[in-house]
């Protein structure tokens, strides 16, 4: 090879390398300026996909307070229901209650009881007509009877507190005075003050309680006066 030559071909090889370091440069330049650019872009793309989930977060919570809120509005439409359902059934026990409560000032006790059932009939879920129907099952001599519907009224209502003592009585008259003492106590666990400043009424007061439960008023009066 002359020595002309390899000067060109030392030459062109400068030239070549000169060319991939400036083609290498470029490319630098290029990766760099569009680094820049996309940077705020990426930026953007991460603040708007925050702004999503924050928006997804906020929809999953209103999705929740929406369940919420149907299901208040179903249980209160239920209890509406139901309250439209017991005034049906007052409404239309009435009749029947009124012509119990005649039969029983007319001492008509059976009759009493069965018009009672009439109006337990339409509406069974009244703690007030089971109290009256267990006064006249009382009258008519039918004590377990009174028994289990006065039961069945404190169930129902738990804050009647006469009913308590007319529960013990019915008890008292059967022969089961110890279960009257304890439906007593159990009175005063339940309703504390209210049973304790009624108490008087009956211990102190009502002959027929009194003759019926003389044997246990001692225990009575000693569970009132704790």
């Amino acid at each position: 090879m002359t020595q002309d030559t390899n000067s060109r071909f030392v030459r062109s090889a400068w030239v070549l390398l000169l060319f991939q370091l400036s083609a290498a440069a470029v490319a630098v330049g290029v990766t760099a300026w569009a680094t820049f650019q996309v940077r705020p872009i990426l930026a953007e793309k991460e603040r708007l996909e925050r702004k999503v989930l924050e928006r997804q977060m906020k929809l999953a919570d209103l999705s929740k307070e929406q369940a919420k809120a149907r299901a208040e509005l179903a249980d209160l439409r239920q209890q509406l229901g139901g309250v439209r359902a017991e005034l049906k059934g007052a409404r239309e026990a009435t009749p029947a209650l009124i012509e119990g409560i005649n039969a029983f000032h007319r001492k008509q006790y059976r009759l009493s009881v069965s018009r009672y059932d009439e109006a337990l009939r339409l509406d069974p879920g009244d703690a007030y007509i089971y109290n009256l129907k267990s006064h006249s099952q009382f009258k008519s001599g039918d004590l377990v009877g009174a028994i289990g519907t006065m039961s069945k009224s404190l169930d129902l209502s738990p804050t009647y507190d006469w009913g308590y003592f007319d529960l013990a009585r019915y008890q008292c008259a059967v022969g089961a005075a110890s279960d009257a003492v304890e439906t007593i106590r159990a009175a005063l666990a339940k309703r504390g003050v209210a049973v304790r400043e009624l108490a008087p009424v009956f211990l102190e007061e009502d002959g027929e309680f009194r003759r019926l439960c003389g044997s246990v008023l001692p225990q009575m009066r000693t569970l009132v006066d704790k």
